[in-house]
């Protein structure tokens, strides 16, 4: 087996692809061989040493792949080689050609969707769906303001929002993209001309119930003043690189939450909920009802220059990972 091994933060010269023994499973556990795997923002933060959580040195990056189960203990029973699966390593591992990992991480790809588009779609719509349903409690006609729609987990949350049946009011710097969306949110903001809390007050007087934010930065402040009384702040992520300092006296004067989500660490602590979370995903892609953007390939000896290099401008451009 072949795989990613980052062996120093930062440094060109500490990753690289190396060779192994093919890994044999456990007890309780299967062998993947890996046929795609997600590259998200948060891999290029891990080998950066910029996120915030760091891995102990060596390790192999990557949480998400799919692929066939080509060997499992015996006494699994719910699965079986040549199965098609789909894999969720929280403690990274999954950027190589075969991976081991314990059965409750892992479940059956249905048929009709792709091994890439179940790579490429298990961490966005997992974030969201876990950040508007489980953390947020989203109902059905508030009204949720998304920050960095044109990112993976922004245009995530604008999908199953929808579903949810709320109004959805985004802010992009990607406007073209959702003329032409699938699910097409009720209002769409130009990060680049707007003015986040001037257009707010003007256009969504009452406020907004919900804000969902990955990006963090200049527009935290002006998101959280646009809530309604007793609104929820969900904090997702900053992909900005600026971690915002909100005013706390905002939050009390109106009641409102400002809500924390993890869903890797959520994960990691409650291995037992894995599955759940993946099914609710695959099932909704299986009954057509998200629409992830069709993602780029690329290779694993690609991977080194691709993880220290410019991020892609627009977060929509999912990648995936296909092994040589």
């Amino acid at each position: 087996m072949k795989r990613l091994v980052c062996q120093s933060f930062g440094t060109r010269d500490g990753l690289s692809i190396q060779s192994f023994p093919d890994p044999t499973p456990g007890r309780g556990e299967v062998l993947v061989r890996i046929t795609a795997a997600n590259l998200a923002f948060v891999d290029r933060l891990t080998v950066r040493g910029a996120y915030q959580v760091r891995p102990p040195l060596p390790f192999t990056p990557g949480v998400v792949g799919a692929g066939v189960i080509v060997a499992l203990d015996e006494s699994i029973k719910h699965l079986h080689v040549d199965d098609r699966v789909v894999v969720l390593k929280s403690d990274n591992g999954v950027f190589s050609t075969h991976v081991v990992v314990p059965s409750n991480a892992v479940v059956c790809t249905p048929s009709g969707v792709s091994d890439i588009t179940a790579a490429a779609s298990i961490e966005a719509y997992g974030t969201a769906a876990y950040a508007l349903e489980d953390r947020g409690h989203l109902r059905a006609g508030e009204t949720i303001l998304v920050l960095g729609a044109s990112g993976a987990v922004g245009h995530a949350a604008v999908e199953i929002a929808t579903q949810l049946d709320a109004k959805v009011i985004t802010v992009t710097s990607n406007v073209k993209f959702w003329e032409n969306a699938a699910v097409r949110p009720h209002t769409v903001l130009d990060r680049r001309v707007t003015h986040l809390r001037e257009s707010m007050r003007e256009r969504f007087p009452n406020g907004v119930d919900m804000v969902i934010d990955p990006v963090g930065g200049e527009m935290a402040e002006a998101a959280l003043r646009s809530l309604t009384f007793g609104g929820r702040y969900l904090v997702v992520g900053f992909a900005s690189g600026d971690i915002p300092r909100l005013p706390i006296n905002h939050i009390l004067l109106r009641n409102r939450s400002v809500v924390g989500v993890e869903w890797a660490s959520w994960i990691r602590d409650n291995p037992n909920h894995v599955p759940r979370s993946m099914e609710t995903v695959l099932n909704r892609l299986a009954r057509g009802v998200l629409h992830p953007p069709t993602p780029n390939t690329v290779s694993l000896s690609d991977l080194p220059e691709i993880l220290l290099g410019p991020v892609p401008e627009s977060g929509l451009v999912r990648t995936v990972v296909i092994p040589d």
